[in-house]
């Protein structure tokens, strides 16, 4: 193999190293926030399902310490498609609300 073959194939998997994690899955992953009651856990495979049927994997079993069944959780996540993963989950308040949210007070405001 003569250098310049040499170079273009050494240069061509470079750019493919580099380039690759930029189209890979995780970058057209969707993510949500949702509350729900926790339905079923799993602490061996690391998997919560949701009453809704949506079922949410964690690569850190801490994440599930202290979770019941029955429980109603605010759940931050992404899913590749495939799996969604957890984010964090916490206890629900009362006055929670899923994903971002502006608050108003009712009436008249002067600016």
């Amino acid at each position: 193999m003569d250098t310049h073959r040499a170079v273009t194939l050494t240069l061509a998997l470079g750019l493919a190293l580099v380039a690759g994690p930029a189209f890979a899955q995780h970058g057209n992953s969707d993510a949500g926030e949702k509350i729900a009651q926790i339905r079923y856990i799993n602490r061996a495979q690391n998997l919560i399902e949701l009453n809704d049927g949506m079922e949410l994997y964690t690569t850190d079993a801490r994440m599930l310490d202290g979770l019941k069944e029955g429980e109603t959780v605010k759940v931050d996540f992404w899913t590749n498609g495939e799996r969604a993963y957890l984010n964090s989950i916490e206890e629900a308040k009362p006055d929670d609300s899923p994903g971002a949210s502006v608050r108003t007070d009712p009436g008249p405001h002067d600016h």
